[in-house]
């Protein structure tokens, strides 16, 4: 179910992003492109704002616009973990006021899509990652401190790649080896100019 859910998400971002809507656009065909939570048996929502009985026909995402020639990023935090930037020796999770309910929940929770703006300058780097890597375990159950970890490395001056290589070691040997859960992570630096780096 899940890789179904997915692959709906991908197939409308993949014909809609081609007409260049905005970002509050392009989430609002997003959603439209899972459907009404209703129709994988969601409930009305409960006291915590969850719909009850909901069979978690959802997908969180993070929807983002790098622009060429502006030191922004702009993005749209569906239910996802929030990114992670590195910018001048520190870790700045990019936590806005504005998330939104998963892709799937819309019409359960009602919300309106906001898209924020955060700073991201020549140099500086967005780590994207999944919830498998913050909630994988060591030995005692504790579980992966992520920012702690960058911010001992977030002067280390690391390219997305090898940044990337230094976690995902980091990451397997904190858990022993073994993930509860699918984990991904994305890094994108900010070169000079008008370029990007991904790893």
């Amino acid at each position: 179910d899940a890789i179904s859910e997915a692959s709906l998400v991908l197939g409308a971002f993949r014909v809609t992003a081609r007409r260049e809507p905005g970002l509050s656009e392009l989430v609002a065909q997003l959603e439209a492109g899972v459907g009404p939570a209703e129709r994988h048996g969601a409930a009305r929502p409960g006291a915590d704002g969850v719909p009850d009985g909901a069979d978690e026909a959802f997908v969180t995402a993070l929807v983002l616009d790098i622009p060429d020639r502006e030191p922004v990023l702009r993005l749209v935090n569906c239910g996802h973990p929030p990114p992670l930037l590195l910018s001048g020796g520190r870790v700045i999770p990019l936590e806005g006021a504005g998330a939104c309910p998963p892709l799937g929940l819309a019409d359960v929770l009602a919300a309106d899509v906001t898209v924020e703006t955060f700073p991201f300058g020549e140099g500086d780097v967005l780590l994207l990652y999944t919830d498998g890597v913050t909630e994988a375990r060591d030995a005692s159950r504790a579980f992966y401190p992520l920012t702690e970890r960058l911010t001992a490395w977030a002067d280390a001056g690391d390219d997305p790649r090898s940044l990337l290589d230094r976690l995902r070691a980091d990451l397997q040997a904190y858990a022993g080896g073994h993930l509860g859960d699918d984990a991904a992570l994305v890094a994108v630096r900010r070169a000079g100019g008008t370029e990007t780096e991904r790893g």
